[in-house]
Protein backbone atom coordinates (compact mmCIF):
# COMPACT_ATOMS: atom_id res chain seq x y z
CA UNK A 1 0.00 0.00 0.00
CA UNK A 2 3.05 2.36 0.03
CA UNK A 3 4.58 4.11 -3.15
CA UNK A 4 8.56 5.49 -3.11
CA UNK A 5 8.87 8.66 -1.96
CA UNK A 6 11.25 11.97 -2.26
CA UNK A 7 13.01 12.45 0.79
CA UNK A 8 10.87 15.52 1.38
CA UNK A 9 7.42 13.55 1.70
CA UNK A 10 5.87 13.52 4.96
CA UNK A 11 4.60 9.94 6.18
CA UNK A 12 0.56 9.36 6.84
CA UNK A 13 -0.46 11.28 10.00
CA UNK A 14 -3.04 10.20 12.26
CA UNK A 15 -4.76 12.66 14.55
CA UNK A 16 -6.45 11.06 17.38
CA UNK A 17 -8.33 12.99 19.46
CA UNK A 18 -9.76 11.37 22.97
CA UNK A 19 -10.89 11.37 26.14
CA UNK A 20 -8.53 10.23 28.38
CA UNK A 21 -5.20 9.82 29.66
CA UNK A 22 -5.03 5.91 30.20
CA UNK A 23 -6.34 5.71 26.28
CA UNK A 24 -3.25 7.40 25.63
CA UNK A 25 -0.92 5.42 27.57
CA UNK A 26 -2.87 2.14 26.80
CA UNK A 27 -2.48 3.22 22.94
CA UNK A 28 1.41 3.58 23.13
CA UNK A 29 1.66 0.48 25.30
CA UNK A 30 -0.45 -1.93 22.24
CA UNK A 31 2.14 -0.03 19.55
CA UNK A 32 5.28 1.28 21.15
CA UNK A 33 5.53 4.26 18.27
CA UNK A 34 2.52 6.67 19.52
CA UNK A 35 2.71 10.15 21.05
CA UNK A 36 0.31 11.94 23.30
CA UNK A 37 -0.15 14.45 25.40
CA UNK A 38 -2.99 16.06 27.13
CA UNK A 39 -4.22 19.73 27.43
CA UNK A 40 -4.40 21.48 31.05
CA UNK A 41 -1.82 18.89 32.36
CA UNK A 42 1.75 18.84 33.72
CA UNK A 43 1.32 15.02 33.31
CA UNK A 44 2.19 14.21 29.48
CA UNK A 45 3.99 11.42 27.66
CA UNK A 46 6.40 11.42 24.81
CA UNK A 47 5.87 7.36 24.20
CA UNK A 48 8.55 5.18 22.82
CA UNK A 49 9.98 4.24 19.91
CA UNK A 50 8.61 7.74 18.62
CA UNK A 51 9.37 8.43 15.11
CA UNK A 52 12.71 10.72 14.02
CA UNK A 53 10.64 13.26 12.00
CA UNK A 54 8.05 13.77 14.37
CA UNK A 55 9.99 13.28 18.12
CA UNK A 56 11.16 17.18 18.44
CA UNK A 57 7.73 18.31 17.55
CA UNK A 58 6.40 16.49 20.33
CA UNK A 59 8.81 17.40 22.68
CA UNK A 60 8.02 21.08 22.08
CA UNK A 61 4.82 20.61 21.83
CA UNK A 62 4.78 18.64 25.39
CA UNK A 63 6.53 21.36 26.47
CA UNK A 64 4.64 23.81 25.90
CA UNK A 65 1.16 21.93 26.76
CA UNK A 66 2.28 21.67 30.36
CA UNK A 67 1.83 25.33 31.04
CA UNK A 68 -2.02 25.45 29.75
CA UNK A 69 -5.04 25.80 32.11
CA UNK A 70 -4.36 23.61 35.58
CA UNK A 71 -6.33 20.35 37.23
CA UNK A 72 -8.92 21.91 39.42
CA UNK A 73 -8.73 22.31 43.54
CA UNK A 74 -10.74 20.44 45.70
CA UNK A 75 -13.09 23.14 46.56
CA UNK A 76 -15.85 21.43 48.85
CA UNK A 77 -15.16 21.43 52.59
CA UNK A 78 -14.03 18.19 54.20
CA UNK A 79 -13.40 16.67 50.38
CA UNK A 80 -9.79 15.37 51.79
CA UNK A 81 -11.68 13.62 54.73
CA UNK A 82 -13.89 12.06 52.43
CA UNK A 83 -11.28 10.91 50.24
CA UNK A 84 -9.26 9.73 53.28
CA UNK A 85 -11.77 7.32 54.38
CA UNK A 86 -12.03 5.89 51.28
CA UNK A 87 -8.66 5.09 50.62
CA UNK A 88 -8.35 3.70 54.39
CA UNK A 89 -10.95 1.15 53.11
CA UNK A 90 -9.05 -0.73 50.69
CA UNK A 91 -8.79 -3.58 53.10
CA UNK A 92 -12.42 -3.96 52.91
CA UNK A 93 -12.91 -2.78 48.82
CA UNK A 94 -10.38 -5.85 47.97
CA UNK A 95 -12.04 -8.30 49.61
CA UNK A 96 -15.30 -7.27 47.79
CA UNK A 97 -12.87 -7.75 45.05
CA UNK A 98 -12.00 -11.09 45.65
CA UNK A 99 -15.62 -12.14 46.22
CA UNK A 100 -16.62 -10.37 43.14
CA UNK A 101 -13.54 -11.45 40.70
CA UNK A 102 -14.87 -15.44 41.06
CA UNK A 103 -18.20 -14.54 39.54
CA UNK A 104 -17.03 -12.79 35.92
CA UNK A 105 -15.52 -15.22 33.02
CA UNK A 106 -11.80 -14.45 34.11
CA UNK A 107 -10.50 -17.13 31.64
CA UNK A 108 -12.84 -15.61 28.81
CA UNK A 109 -10.98 -12.01 29.45
CA UNK A 110 -7.50 -13.24 30.42
CA UNK A 111 -7.71 -15.49 27.08
CA UNK A 112 -8.98 -12.19 24.80
CA UNK A 113 -5.49 -10.11 26.68
CA UNK A 114 -3.31 -13.37 25.83
CA UNK A 115 -4.17 -12.79 21.95
CA UNK A 116 -2.76 -8.99 21.74
CA UNK A 117 0.52 -10.11 24.07
CA UNK A 118 -0.88 -9.20 27.48
CA UNK A 119 -0.55 -10.83 30.86
CA UNK A 120 -3.69 -10.60 33.57
CA UNK A 121 -3.47 -11.40 37.05
CA UNK A 122 -7.17 -11.67 37.92
CA UNK A 123 -5.91 -11.90 41.94
CA UNK A 124 -4.31 -8.58 42.07
CA UNK A 125 -6.21 -7.32 39.24
CA UNK A 126 -2.91 -6.07 37.40
CA UNK A 127 -1.93 -6.69 33.72
CA UNK A 128 1.51 -6.86 32.46
CA UNK A 129 3.09 -7.41 28.91
CA UNK A 130 3.48 -11.07 27.96
CA UNK A 131 6.52 -12.54 26.35
CA UNK A 132 5.40 -12.79 23.44
CA UNK A 133 4.09 -8.94 23.45
CA UNK A 134 6.11 -7.99 20.47
CA UNK A 135 5.16 -10.67 18.36
CA UNK A 136 1.71 -9.53 18.66
CA UNK A 137 2.03 -6.32 18.99
CA UNK A 138 0.68 -3.92 16.19
CA UNK A 139 2.85 -2.20 13.95
CA UNK A 140 1.83 0.86 12.59
CA UNK A 141 3.02 2.19 9.22
CA UNK A 142 2.25 5.81 10.12
CA UNK A 143 2.76 8.31 12.79
CA UNK A 144 -0.12 8.52 15.12
CA UNK A 145 -0.36 11.56 17.51
CA UNK A 146 -2.73 11.61 20.38
CA UNK A 147 -4.43 14.47 22.15
CA UNK A 148 -6.94 14.37 25.34
CA UNK A 149 -9.72 17.02 25.60
CA UNK A 150 -9.95 20.16 27.33
CA UNK A 151 -11.35 20.56 31.14
CA UNK A 152 -14.92 19.71 31.87
CA UNK A 153 -17.09 20.04 34.95
CA UNK A 154 -16.92 16.61 35.54
CA UNK A 155 -13.24 15.79 35.69
CA UNK A 156 -13.16 19.04 38.26
CA UNK A 157 -13.14 18.00 41.73
CA UNK A 158 -15.42 16.75 43.62
CA UNK A 159 -14.85 14.11 40.51
CA UNK A 160 -17.21 11.94 38.99
CA UNK A 161 -15.99 8.89 37.08
CA UNK A 162 -16.33 10.43 33.77
CA UNK A 163 -16.58 7.76 30.94
CA UNK A 164 -19.24 6.93 28.14
CA UNK A 165 -21.42 9.92 29.06
CA UNK A 166 -21.90 13.22 27.41
CA UNK A 167 -24.41 14.88 29.56
CA UNK A 168 -24.07 18.88 29.94
CA UNK A 169 -21.44 18.24 33.10
CA UNK A 170 -19.13 15.93 30.80
CA UNK A 171 -18.51 19.16 28.19
CA UNK A 172 -16.23 21.82 28.16
CA UNK A 173 -16.60 24.16 30.75
CA UNK A 174 -14.93 28.03 30.26
CA UNK A 175 -11.39 26.70 30.72
CA UNK A 176 -11.80 23.51 28.51
CA UNK A 177 -12.52 25.53 25.68
CA UNK A 178 -9.63 27.50 25.83
CA UNK A 179 -7.19 25.01 26.60
CA UNK A 180 -9.42 23.62 23.15
CA UNK A 181 -7.86 26.54 21.25
CA UNK A 182 -4.40 26.52 22.86
CA UNK A 183 -4.04 23.22 21.81
CA UNK A 184 -4.79 23.73 18.28
CA UNK A 185 -2.47 26.55 18.46
CA UNK A 186 0.15 23.99 19.14
CA UNK A 187 -0.80 21.84 16.41
CA UNK A 188 -0.73 24.41 14.07
CA UNK A 189 2.99 25.31 15.96
CA UNK A 190 3.87 21.78 14.77
CA UNK A 191 2.97 22.50 10.94
CA UNK A 192 0.85 19.55 10.41
CA UNK A 193 -0.74 18.22 7.77
CA UNK A 194 -2.62 15.52 8.94
CA UNK A 195 -3.96 12.36 6.64
CA UNK A 196 -6.60 11.61 9.08
CA UNK A 197 -8.11 13.06 12.18
CA UNK A 198 -10.28 10.85 14.40
CA UNK A 199 -12.65 12.32 16.94
CA UNK A 200 -14.23 10.34 19.83
CA UNK A 201 -18.03 10.50 19.88
CA UNK A 202 -18.24 12.13 22.94
CA UNK A 203 -18.79 15.77 22.57
CA UNK A 204 -15.55 16.90 24.57
CA UNK A 205 -12.95 15.15 22.61
CA UNK A 206 -14.77 16.09 19.38
CA UNK A 207 -15.05 19.84 20.03
CA UNK A 208 -11.09 19.50 21.48
CA UNK A 209 -10.53 18.11 17.78
CA UNK A 210 -12.69 20.67 16.08
CA UNK A 211 -11.38 23.79 17.27
CA UNK A 212 -8.17 22.48 15.50
CA UNK A 213 -10.67 21.30 12.31
CA UNK A 214 -12.39 24.89 12.45
CA UNK A 215 -8.95 26.41 11.28
CA UNK A 216 -8.31 24.34 8.86
CA UNK A 217 -11.54 23.71 5.94
CA UNK A 218 -9.59 21.89 4.22
CA UNK A 219 -9.84 18.95 6.98
CA UNK A 220 -12.98 19.03 7.02
CA UNK A 221 -13.08 15.68 4.33
CA UNK A 222 -10.65 14.16 6.59
CA UNK A 223 -11.70 14.01 9.78
CA UNK A 224 -14.00 11.53 11.13
CA UNK A 225 -15.99 9.94 14.69
CA UNK A 226 -15.19 6.60 15.40
CA UNK A 227 -17.65 5.29 18.25
CA UNK A 228 -15.10 2.37 19.08
CA UNK A 229 -12.48 5.39 20.31
CA UNK A 230 -14.76 6.59 22.85
CA UNK A 231 -13.55 6.55 26.54
CA UNK A 232 -14.10 3.44 28.80
CA UNK A 233 -17.31 2.44 30.08
CA UNK A 234 -17.96 2.59 33.54
CA UNK A 235 -21.05 1.44 33.76
CA UNK A 236 -24.06 2.26 36.34
CA UNK A 237 -20.22 3.71 38.45
CA UNK A 238 -20.48 7.01 34.70
CA UNK A 239 -21.37 10.29 36.45
CA UNK A 240 -21.24 9.09 40.23
CA UNK A 241 -19.52 11.40 42.24
CA UNK A 242 -16.08 9.51 43.74
CA UNK A 243 -17.26 11.16 47.47
CA UNK A 244 -20.52 9.92 47.05
CA UNK A 245 -19.70 5.74 46.51
CA UNK A 246 -19.37 3.25 49.53
CA UNK A 247 -16.27 2.95 51.35
CA UNK A 248 -16.15 -0.55 49.99
CA UNK A 249 -16.96 -0.68 46.54
CA UNK A 250 -14.65 -1.78 44.43
CA UNK A 251 -14.60 0.77 41.89
CA UNK A 252 -12.17 2.72 44.36
CA UNK A 253 -9.72 -0.17 42.96
CA UNK A 254 -9.74 1.26 40.01
CA UNK A 255 -7.85 4.75 40.64
CA UNK A 256 -6.34 3.54 44.33
CA UNK A 257 -4.36 0.83 43.28
CA UNK A 258 -5.09 0.71 39.21
CA UNK A 259 -7.16 -3.05 39.01
CA UNK A 260 -7.44 -3.20 35.49
CA UNK A 261 -10.47 -5.99 35.89
CA UNK A 262 -12.63 -4.10 38.49
CA UNK A 263 -15.88 -2.92 36.66
CA UNK A 264 -19.48 -2.22 37.62
CA UNK A 265 -22.39 -4.75 37.64
CA UNK A 266 -24.72 -2.52 36.05
CA UNK A 267 -25.29 -0.30 33.09
CA UNK A 268 -25.26 3.77 32.69
CA UNK A 269 -28.35 4.91 31.26
CA UNK A 270 -28.67 8.05 29.38
CA UNK A 271 -31.28 9.85 30.84
CA UNK A 272 -32.14 11.75 27.68
CA UNK A 273 -32.19 8.25 25.11
CA UNK A 274 -32.52 5.73 28.35
CA UNK A 275 -29.85 3.66 26.37
CA UNK A 276 -28.37 1.45 28.27
CA UNK A 277 -24.34 1.10 28.29
CA UNK A 278 -22.98 -1.67 29.43
CA UNK A 279 -20.05 -1.37 31.91
CA UNK A 280 -15.98 -2.46 30.66
CA UNK A 281 -12.75 -2.92 32.54
CA UNK A 282 -9.39 -1.60 31.36
CA UNK A 283 -8.56 -5.04 30.16
CA UNK A 284 -11.39 -4.82 27.71
CA UNK A 285 -10.62 -1.63 26.76
CA UNK A 286 -7.53 -2.31 25.64
CA UNK A 287 -8.67 -5.38 23.69
CA UNK A 288 -11.32 -2.61 22.19
CA UNK A 289 -8.21 -0.47 21.29
CA UNK A 290 -6.33 -2.68 19.76
CA UNK A 291 -8.85 -3.25 17.20
CA UNK A 292 -8.79 0.68 16.50
CA UNK A 293 -5.09 0.24 15.95
CA UNK A 294 -5.95 -2.71 13.24
CA UNK A 295 -8.67 -0.59 11.93
CA UNK A 296 -6.19 2.05 11.90
CA UNK A 297 -4.13 0.25 9.78
CA UNK A 298 -6.49 -1.05 7.67
CA UNK A 299 -7.65 2.67 6.69
CA UNK A 300 -3.89 3.92 6.02
CA UNK A 301 -3.84 0.56 3.12
CA UNK A 302 -6.94 2.11 1.68
CA UNK A 303 -5.09 4.92 0.82
CA UNK A 304 -2.03 5.25 -1.09
CA UNK A 305 0.59 6.51 1.52
CA UNK A 306 4.14 7.58 1.38
CA UNK A 307 6.14 5.82 4.31
CA UNK A 308 9.40 6.84 5.84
Amino acid sequence: HTKSCPASSSSYVVLLLNTMTRHALLVASLVGTASAWTPGSSSRSTMRRLSPRMAPKMAGAAAAIGGVGGIGVKSEEGLDERYAAINSGQAAQQANYDAWVKTIDGPGMTAAAAAIGIDVNLEEGSVSYAADFESKRTPLDFDLLYCRHGKTTGNTEPRVYQGFVDEPSNALNEIGLQQAEDAADLLDGMGLSPDLIVLSPLSRAAETGRAYVRRHPELEAKTEVWDDTAEQQFGVWDNMMVKDLEDDNICHLFYLTQNAVVKADGPYVDPSSKQEIPSENFVELLVRMNKVLIKLNEKAKDLEVCTM
